[in-house]
């Protein structure tokens, strides 16, 4: 029997976001941790990658070396965080690696849907104008330029490595799966069950109020659901 007791949950955040974007989650557990892309954050310095199988084989040595620190771990992932998650989980089964007890989704549709709006080829005014209205742009962001020419080429090579992606069917892994969405984004019902055609074990779809950033209207739910992440595990092995 698994011992279920200080699972560690191994984040991946959403276009733009870096581990400040959990800093909350950080700071109220301490089995939570925050896998960081290339150009932002404490990986600052590096260059982005547009390319999610690149940025993938980018991650998976940190990945890896959080895995081992640990017995039991889940993996989640918000927004282009779920589909990263989504293909690491193939990746670790690929090289033998041992699997996560869980994995955890929120505001993702399945990796087998095409997205249909596509916006990173657009002009940097127009491209910011779709990215406010997706939302989790704060007033601070939107009201200082510098800040804005700060994050412009961040969320465009994150939007075109979620745009470029092509879903290629592959063997379904075995793994219970936990699916969030918001009530007022742009997921439809009959979509985001789709999720359930990616796993062999169960999959549990959960729609909260909020937008595309209902992880943060609804934070003191998440932040309890990955305090008590061991028994939602146990229930679903149950």
């Amino acid at each position: 029997m698994n011992n279920y007791n200080n699972v560690k949950v191994i984040a991946f955040p959403f276009a733009g976001g870096s581990m400040y974007s959990f800093q909350n989650f950080l700071k109220s557990n301490s089995n939570f941790v925050v896998i960081e892309y290339p150009g932002r954050g404490n990986r600052i310095n590096e260059s982005l990658i547009d390319d999610i199988t690149l940025l993938v084989n980018n991650l998976m040595p940190e990945i890896i070396r959080e895995i081992e620190l640990c017995k039991d771990y889940i993996i989640y992932g918000h927004s282009m965080g779920g589909l990263i998650g989504y293909l690491v989980c193939h990746e670790l089964k690929k090289i033998g690696i041992k699997s996560p007890l869980k994995l955890v989704i929120s505001g993702r549709n399945p990796p087998s849907i095409e997205r249909d709006r596509k916006i990173s080829h657009l002009s940097n005014d127009e491209f910011w104008e779709e990215v406010i209205k997706i939302g989790g742009i704060s007033e601070e962001v939107q009201s200082y330029p510098e800040l804005m020419e700060f994050y412009m080429p961040i969320l465009k090579a994150d939007f075109k490595t979620i745009e470029n992606y092509i879903y290629e069917e592959a063997e379904k892994i075995d793994l219970p799966i936990d699916v969030f969405y918001g009530t007022c984004e742009e997921i439809k019902d009959e979509e985001i069950i789709q999720w359930k055609n990616q796993s062999l074990s169960e999959v549990t779809i959960k729609a909260m109020e909020g937008d595309h950033f209902f992880i943060y209207s609804n934070e003191m739910f998440f932040i309890n659901y990955f305090k008590n992440i061991n028994s939602h595990i146990l229930k679903s092995n149950a």
